[in-house]
């Protein structure tokens, strides 16, 4: 007889051979024979690669269970089923571990010691595990000796407790309420911030249309929302006329950012708006800024195309850089006098901004914040500036411009481009014009030099080919001017009479073939006196025109058939 499969683990078996399994005392002649009663005998094996095993399995049973949800994982008690003896093997050299996705954490470390009840071990963690999510418990094969009821002793098997850890909210945290996802703000205040959905989770976003929850419940606990944070809204295609809720403080970064908002309404509630809140909103008409507002990020209506009313508070004390930039469709504006700076590129390419104003007291303005406004003619700024950057009407629409008088440098491009300006008073105090400051100012024709201009950078001129009468008021000819071949052969020059000379030797001056005192020609019609008989235009020393029956006693740059002069008048 031969088995099956060999038996190879140590113990008592009991080998059956069924009844009627064979036939013995079979006759041929008569066709008969008798049928083997059941038969059975006791085998032992004894064999030390397969020592004799427990009769039923030995189980463990862990408190909390294996399996189970807990707020957080510290201590385990670990006993096992159908012992009657269990210890620590202290010769085991694998090391209890704490795993997320079989990966040990090296974080955590696990300690075993024997617990107050026989044959049971406490297991611990440290630190214990407060952090939500899933974790197992990893207790090496041999590390525990243990007899069974059956008397046999064997080394446990490799355990493995398995936990979900779902400690409470903490700071900081994201939960899930109705599809959308929450960041806990404040645990304390029960505040929490609406963010952005993970892949996947766009469904519940995508039905938002004019609002959004003033308040969630999770987990019993209810908080209210006070931020739309970063990236929140953006790029969401159904919304409509939103109105955020009053429990709002702020607004994160691109909140709203490339969404199909046509109108916001913003309570008194929000704060601050963070950068681009509502950048590339295309469909957005119109805005209005609450006086509870206290700061405003940068981009904050970058390339809101559509947009044609924006109202600004009165307590607004700087425009953000690029606030408007882009807003092609915007036609006005009304800065509140509050404002001191307004930020580079602030209303850069609003193509259509013709209606805005530099309030008094506003001291700075930033590069390119004018820059690509064609149809911006004119925009008078007042005394309070004293710094500006480069290239702040850069391609502007103005057909009349003046600096305040305590600019003392024309910083570079500042009027780069603009190809409808067709004269310009450089202020009394100007002592230096940085490079291409009218570069490509393609319909200047009258330009007067203040007194103190001392140098001029590369190519400020340049291209400029319509210009026809140049009034220097500086008695020593500044360095570096260059003009195009037109002008030097076209224009004329007029130069304080006692200076005559120095233009004529100066490198940049002496080139203009019709240099000119400024000495009248009539001794009778001197500085002092003016007539209106023959045209004239009048200008301020800033390049401001006024009527001449609106003149008050002064001195004004008097242009009149190509003659550039300076009068005085109340005498």
């Amino acid at each position: 007889m031969t088995l099956a499969t060999p038996i190879v683990q140590s113990g008592e078996y009991t080998l059956v051979i069924p009844e009627a399994t064979f036939t013995y005392g079979y006759d041929y002649y008569e066709d008969f024979g008798y049928d083997n009663p059941e038969m059975s005998w006791k085998v032992t094996v004894d064999n030390p690669d397969h020592p004799l095993q427990p009769d039923t399995p030995i189980t463990t049973a862990a408190d909390p269970a294996s399996g189970s949800t807990v707020p957080s994982l510290a201590k385990i008690t670990l006993g096992f089923n159908d012992v009657t003896a269990a210890a620590f093997n202290t010769a085991v050299t694998a090391k209890p571990a704490v795993t997320v996705l079989s990966v040990p954490q090296e974080d955590y470390s696990v300690a075993i010691v024997p617990a107050a009840d026989t044959n049971k071990f406490d297991v611990t963690v440290t630190p214990a595990i407060t952090v939500s999510g899933e974790y197992t418990i990893l207790i090496p094969a041999e590390t525990f000796n243990l007899t069974a009821t059956n008397g046999v002793t064997v080394k446990s098997e490799e355990i493995k407790l398995n936990y979900v850890v779902k400690a409470p909210l903490a700071d900081g945290d994201k939960f899930i309420v109705d599809g959308l996802r929450y960041i806990l703000s404040s645990k304390d205040n029960k505040t929490a911030s609406l963010t952005f959905p993970a892949p996947g989770e766009d469904e519940a976003y995508e039905a938002l249309t004019t609002t959004i929850p003033s308040s969630v419940t999770y987990e019993g606990e209810t908080y209210t929302v006070t931020e739309i944070g970063d990236l929140a809204l953006s790029e969401l295609t159904g919304l409509t006329d939103f109105e955020i809720p009053e429990t709002i403080v702020s607004v994160g970064d691109g909140a709203f950012w490339s969404s199909s908002v046509n109108t916001v309404k913003i309570p008194a509630s929000v704060k601050s708006l963070g950068e681009s809140a509502f950048e590339e909103c295309k469909s957005l008409k119109s805005f209005t800024l609450p006086a509870t507002v206290e700061s405003i990020g940068s981009d904050l209506l970058y390339a809101c195309v559509a947009i044609t009313e924006v109202n600004l508070p009165d307590n607004l004390a700087e425009i953000p850089s690029n606030f408007l930039s882009g807003a092609a469709a915007l036609k006005s504006i009304k800065i509140p006098a509050s404002v001191k700076k307004i930020g580079e590129f602030a209303f850069s390419e609003c193509a259509e901004l013709a209606d805005v104003n530099v309030p008094d007291g506003c001291t700075d303005i930033d590069r390119f914040a004018f820059a690509y406004c064609v149809a911006l003619q004119k925009l008078p700024l007042p005394e309070s500036v004293t710094a500006l950057g480069h290239g702040v009407f850069y391609q502007a629409g103005l057909t009349e411009a003046a600096l305040p008088e305590n600019i003392t440098v024309i910083p570079d491009g500042t009027f780069q481009c603009c190809a409808s300006l067709p004269s310009f008073v450089i202020g009394k105090n100007v002592t230096e014009i940085e490079k291409e400051a009218f570069y490509w100012c393609f319909e200047l024709t009258d330009l007067t030099f203040g007194e103190k201009v001392a140098k001029i950078g590369e190519n400020v001129f340049d291209k400029d080919t319509k210009l026809t009468n140049i009034t220097c008021l500086g008695k020593v000819p500044a360095t570096g001017a260059v003009f195009p071949a037109e002008v030097y052969a076209n224009a004329t020059l007029t130069v304080p009479d006692e200076a005559l000379e120095a233009y004529r030797k100066a490198d940049g001056w002496k080139e203009f073939a019709n240099i000119k005192s400024d000495k009248p020609d009539d001794p009778d019609a001197g500085v002092g006196s003016i007539t209106t008989e023959v045209p004239a235009d009048y200008y301020t020393l800033q390049g401001a025109r006024v009527a001449a029956d609106q003149l008050t006693p002064g001195i004004y740059i008097r242009i009149s058939n190509g003659h550039t002069e300076k009068v005085i008048t109340g005498k």
